[in-house]
């Protein structure tokens, strides 16, 4: 069902990737660094369409959607210069902290991990303890989860698949360049973002838009101290 949903809307998908394109070849270092499955790469697809200011209803943000108290369990410092969620190396490390986290928590299962990474861990567990309770199977498949859950992990398989063999749904993803979109550079301390950008030779609007995090005038006083450029 999510596979034929992307294959009918070919327009989703060329935006999905156009709006991703400055991201995948870090992200895909990430976890392939990690020996972690590839797929992986394609969750900010689900989580925010690959957009860095994504905001939910649940007051999730950034690429991966962190929650503010699951960012600062992950090490995501927010402040009101800086909001470590939308930071697109720091949230990505964070996510693939948490993931792997999951994945052992629920014992190599990669798809109950990604599950609690949707609802939460707390979620999943229960479903799973009351699945046993009742003598039942356990696979997510067979699980009570939210709705958003069951179609949540069935999404990502499915742009996984896509991705490995778009012709087959009809599809045509644009290859992106295996190659740094950025660079992050220290600092050395606060900057204004303006001047930034005139030292890397870029405009304001482009600085801001490689650094959701900072959303300031300037980068925070107390640090981090680095910028993508």
């Amino acid at each position: 069902k999510e596979a034929d949903w992307f294959a009918r809307n070919p327009q989703y998908i060329e935006r999905v990737f156009t709006r991703a394109a400055p991201y995948p070849h870090y992200i895909v270092g990430a976890v392939e660094s990690r020996g972690l499955p590839l797929e992986l790469a394609l969750l900010p697809i689900v989580e925010s369409a690959f957009q860095p200011y994504a905001y939910s209803s649940a007051r999730a943000t950034g690429l991966w959607q962190f929650m503010a108290a699951t960012g600062g369990r992950f090490g995501l410092k927010q402040d009101w210069w800086y909001d470590g969620r939308r930071d697109v190396v720091a949230a990505t490390q964070a996510a693939l902290d948490y993931l792997t986290y999951l994945h052992g928590l629920f014992d190599g299962n990669w798809l109950h991990a990604i599950a609690a990474y949707n609802c939460g861990e707390g979620n999943v567990s229960r479903a799973i303890r009351r699945a046993r309770a009742a003598g039942k199977r356990i696979d997510f498949w067979s699980l009570k989860l939210p709705a958003e859950t069951r179609g949540y992990v069935p999404r990502l398989l499915a742009m996984g698949r896509i991705v490995a063999d778009p012709e087959r749904y009809g599809l045509s993803i644009e290859g992106i360049p295996d190659e740094p979109y950025f660079l992050r550079v220290e600092t050395g301390g606060q900057i204004s973002m303006e001047v930034a950008a005139e030292l890397a030779g870029i405009t304001t609007e482009e600085m801001y838009a490689l650094n959701p995090a900072y959303h300031r005038w300037a980068t925070d006083p107390t640090g981090p101290h680095f910028l993508l450029v």
